[in-house]
């Protein structure tokens, strides 16, 4: 391809028209050199053609697996790419992650609504529900007060995992922390305080009002049939009060 022919006649899509336009900036920074075998325009050259070259994928996706970097943003990214393109003897930025690889790749934006540095219940909610809330808060909107029941009751947001439930799809939790930690519980509890993970956290307020603590939605999540899997941690908040474990009575 001449480099004088116009880039964006090729393009089809707002991407494709982003990578094109960051392409052309590069082929023309210096036009002296255009066409020369510098090894960054050839590179330059060679993502244009495969962005080119891909075909729309217009199937209906079999599965669906939501993977959470609790925290994960740029940084932690970036960090992460340097790290391991440096662990195989590189010097790191010129890596790829696996996911970064993906035919299609996007950034989300979550956040809280009452506060700048947002923590994972708001922003698992964002993912899960599609709506913003504040901090603290579980699949309820900004409507409730952090740790307040009666504020909450009547703001519960549907999650997708209780949507698809009742489309008769089949729906699991897998996770590395407790499973009533606010990630996981975004998919599965409404609650106004991330904190009551099991009765014992339950104030007098919440007891009062009807509110349910996460262990105990999840024991109850009636929508469809019910989650087929459910793994992770936190097993204690699931044990009766005077109750054993039962991993204690097999030793």
């Amino acid at each position: 391809m001449n480099i004088a022919t116009p880039l964006t006649s090729l393009c089809k899509t707002a991407a494709c028209s982003a990578l094109l336009l960051s392409s052309s900036m590069l082929l023309h920074s210096n036009a002296q050199t255009a066409e020369s075998p510098e090894t960054w325009y050839q590179a330059g050259q060679t993502e244009l053609q495969r962005v080119l070259s891909q075909q729309a994928n217009t199937g209906r996706a079999k599965n669906i697996i939501l993977f959470v970097g609790d925290g994960m943003g740029i940084s932690t990214v970036t960090a992460a790419r340097i790290h391991d393109g440096q662990v195989h003897g590189n010097s790191g930025e010129e890596n790829y992650l696996s996911f970064e690889q993906f035919p299609a790749v996007a950034l989300s934006k979550t956040y809280n609504t009452n506060q700048q540095t947002p923590d994972s219940a708001g922003t698992m909610t964002a993912m899960i529900t599609g709506i913003k809330t504040r901090a603290g808060l579980i699949s309820v909107n900004e409507h409730s007060l952090r740790a307040n029941c009666e504020s909450s009751l009547g703001h519960s947001i549907p999650t997708f995992l209780q949507q698809a439930e009742e489309r008769g799809l089949s729906t699991g939790i897998v996770t590395t922390t407790r499973i009533t930690h606010a990630t996981p519980a975004a998919t599965f509890s409404h609650t106004p305080e991330r904190d009551w993970e099991g009765d014992m956290n339950l104030p007098e307020e919440a007891v009062l009002n009807g509110c349910k603590d996460i262990a105990s939605q999840l024991i109850d999540f009636n929508y469809g049939n019910g989650l087929e899997v459910a793994m992770g941690g936190g097993r204690q908040l699931f044990i009766p009060e005077n109750g054993k474990d039962p991993q204690d009575q097999q030793r």
